[in-house]
């Protein structure tokens, strides 16, 4: 085994032996092990962190956070463990100090045809990231619980085909007493035949179950796409197609068992009954991706979608968003980025009400590497928020600083 002799390396063998249980036994094959670990703090000041029409007061708000990521590799075969834990502490109106953290699991194999692919995540967040927010429901705590298996195969040298099963159960906590907890199972499969080495075709399908205690909804899609890399330094994807959501939603109503005006008078009480309600929605979908390496210090992308994804409202959701950023380095150790994201639900809520809710995010960092091991980031960011109802609206401004230190390294093989 060939390992680095020193102080370092040797109080990595820790680590090391924790990742190697997790791992599992080495096989016969060579093998590769790394073990990847960081530290970081952070402060960040919002002026409406719950983006309230009108503001309640500052947010200050400090982390503690740490992640792992460990990984065993072999020729067909690969393991990874990743890990992480942030404490937040929140001081002003409203504060709900809470802790986050996400673990995942994931297993490859693979022949010179065939791919298989086994994983599973648990996480707990808030809910107040807008890259992967449910921004019908707000703030609140989140747990999501994920397993999913994949195979892929080559059916020809440009022709390829996959299957793949998903499920996700998610669950809120009593802060977010809007949101709904919900099951949404996904069987998707798909071909994608390569044209030239810069073109690439694919056909995709897949059907969803979404469910909830009160409503199950079921989405058909398909959908034709293209990537095509323009230059050394510049590609596209596309890609277009169709839904079809048929919802099926269970409604109490208050009858009177005989005539109302009985029921009206008070000689006879109303009786509540559920009935099942049905609708279908149908409509485009559609993504598209771009990403520009405009010189050897700045690169621009760009990303919009439509698409039918599940929600804490109860209900399936239509979701459009939109991203776009600048990266630009300024010199070996100084790195800026500008982005702007935006995103808009629409659904159908459960009293049957249309509603739109939306946010916005511009948000401008610098990092700066002070050492091989510690960098330093600063940023702002500004959001705006437009709610279900007409006239509900809200923004906010927010600073903040963090402070990161990567562990050296492990990285061994076999």
């Amino acid at each position: 085994m060939n390992l680095p002799v020193t102080a370092t390396g040797r109080r990595r063998w820790r680590w090391f032996a924790l990742g190697a249980v997790a791992l599992g036994s080495p096989g016969a094959q060579a093998e590769q092990w790394t073990i990847d670990n960081s530290f970081a703090t952070r402060y960040e000041s919002n002026d409406n962190t719950a983006l309230a029409p009108v503001s309640p007061g500052t947010m200050n708000t400090l982390s503690l956070s740490t992640a792992l990521a460990a990984s065993r590799k072999t020729e067909n075969s690969a393991t990874r463990v990743n890990a992480s834990v942030a404490s937040l502490r929140e001081q002003g109106p409203g504060a709900q100090s809470h802790v986050d953290g996400q673990l995942g699991l994931a297993q490859s194999l693979s022949d010179p045809l065939n791919s298989f692919t086994l994983g599973t995540q648990y996480q707990q967040d808030f809910n107040d990231g807008l890259a992967n927010a449910d921004i019908v429901v707000g703030r609140g705590r989140r747990r999501t619980r994920t397993a999913s298996g994949g195979w892929s195969r080559s059916l020809a040298e440009r022709l390829s085909a996959n299957v793949q099963l998903s499920e996700e159960r998610t669950a809120y906590g009593l802060s977010a007493s809007n949101a709904v907890d919900y099951r949404n199972t996904v069987l998707s499969t798909g071909l994608s035949y390569r044209l030239t080495e810069a073109d690439t075709l694919s056909l995709d399908a897949n059907r969803s179950d979404y469910r909830t205690d009160t409503n199950r909804s079921t989405t058909e899609q398909i959908s034709l796409g293209w990537s095509r890399v323009l230059t050394e330094r510049n590609s596209l994807s596309l890609s277009l197609g169709v839904y079809r959501t048929q919802t099926e939603t269970l409604r109490s109503r208050r009858v009177c068992p005989l005539a109302a005006s009985f029921c009206d008078v008070g000689f006879v009480q109303f009786i509540v009954v559920t009935e099942s309600v049905g609708t279908t929605g149908q409509g485009l979908q559609f993504s598209v991706s771009d990403r520009h390496q405009l010189d050897e210090t700045t690169d621009v992308s760009f990303s919009a979608a439509r698409q039918q994804v599940p929600s804490g409202a109860g209900v399936v959701v239509r979701s459009d968003t939109l991203n776009a950023s600048l990266n630009r380095s300024f010199s070996p150790l100084l790195n800026g980025t500008v982005g702007y994201a935006q995103t808009r639900s629409t659904y159908l809520g459960l009293a049957g009400e249309p509603a739109r809710p939306a946010q916005q995010n511009l948000s401008i960092s610098l990092a700066r590497q002070l050492a091989t091991d510690l960098s330093l980031q600063a940023g702002y960011q500004f959001s705006h928020a437009e709610g279900a109802a007409a006239g509900q609206s809200g923004r906010s401004h927010s600073v903040n600083v963090s402070l990161k230190f990567d562990w050296p390294k492990f990285d061994a093989a076999r």
